[in-house]
């Protein structure tokens, strides 16, 4: 059995934390820099307004074989446990965007579906990058291990190795997992605009406390699925530029906020076109929709491929896994589609 199906079931793992349990992890984090929490966001403030050229993470700019490395990362860890839940693929889905990659790019990525790269030759091409890309990326991996509420001790063990990949310290790597954990309780609990500001806010001030870039935090996932006054009042707060701006909240409520590109929300928003955003988010999730189409042919084919093989354990689980990724893009793309039609 090849090490990519190696590990089947799954084990019970990490899950997100109670309000309480956030705003202590935050305070936490802070004590262990020597600030209070209000010092870290002041901290924070300071730091980022510090940075006269200071821009959101944009992964859609870098080179072309780090944006499919960073593509394949997630897939890695995503499979590591032995399945591709729907929850993980609905995150990737909402994270990687294609837009201005090659033919040949664009078909390494939509292959990542059936078959990942080795999550290490996946790492490598981003252990140089810039400093906020690379805690874009291991807080978007650390995102992806909680999305379906379950953490394999293999995906535990990748997260730690990439930890050491990209250049995180303890501190550093336990703040990412705090800012996860504080936003995913929000969500969960379905906590009022007040209270999900200030957990955005202290959960920020959590990674800036020990030097985690802030900027990272413009490609997270963990935003998803937040009321968009809670989002944008929270890391408004620390100057991050997300005040609640015209047709913002469209975006976000279709759950297209970090696919889009926050970049784009804003000039769409500050122009007061609500219309134009419209446009925007209805013409990403048509583009969406086909590569969500083109990566059911990819399982299809391998589908056909794996059926031909000698009746083994092996093949009978490879192909359940397969048709359980299957269902679960025709189900995304179906949720999709009612949303494009819906704006």
């Amino acid at each position: 059995m090849s090490n990519f199906w190696e590990t089947v079931g799954k084990t019970l793992g990490k899950t997100g934390q109670v309000l309480d349990d956030a705003r202590r992890e935050a305070e936490r984090l802070a004590r262990e820099a020597g600030q209070s929490v209000s010092e870290a966001v002041d901290q924070a403030q300071q730091a980022y307004s510090g940075q006269a050229n200071a821009e959101p993470v944009d992964i859609g700019a870098l080179p072309e074989h780090q944006r499919v490395a960073f593509a394949g990362a997630l897939y890695a860890l995503a499979v590591a446990d032995g399945a591709l839940d729907k929850e993980e693929l609905q995150l990737i889905v909402d994270l990687v965007n294609l837009d201005g990659l090659s033919a040949m790019g664009r078909r390494m990525v939509l292959g990542f579906v059936v078959e990942p790269p080795p999550f290490l030759d996946a790492l490598a091409p981003l252990a140089g990058a810039d400093e906020a890309v690379r805690f874009a990326l291991l807080l978007n991996l650390i995102e992806l291990a909680l999305a379906n509420d379950l953490l394999s001790p293999r995906q535990d063990a990748l997260l730690k190795t990439a930890q050491a990949e990209l250049g995180a310290s303890d501190a550093q790597y336990r703040a990412l997992w705090g800012f996860v954990r504080q936003l995913r309780a929000v969500r969960l609990r379905g906590v009022d605009d007040t209270a999900a500001a200030q957990v955005t806010k202290t959960a920020a001030a959590g990674l800036a406390a020990v030097g985690v870039p802030i900027a990272a935090v413009y490609v997270s996932g963990s935003v998803i699925g937040l009321s968009v006054a809670g989002i944008t009042s929270g890391l408004a707060a620390l100057g991050l530029g997300l005040g609640m701006v015209p047709g913002i909240g469209v975006a976000v409520l279709l759950g297209t906020g970090v696919f889009l590109g926050v970049r784009a929300l804003l000039a769409a928003g500050v122009d007061g076109d609500a219309g134009v955003l419209r446009r925007a988010v209805a013409q990403r999730a048509r583009a969406v929709l086909a590569d969500l189409e083109e990566m059911a042919v990819r399982v299809d084919e391998r589908i056909v491929v794996v059926e031909r093989e000698a009746d083994s354990t092996e093949a009978g689980l490879r192909l359940a896994s397969l048709h359980e990724r299957r269902r679960a893009l025709l189900q995304i793309a179906s949720r999709r589609r009612a949303l494009a039609e819906a704006v």
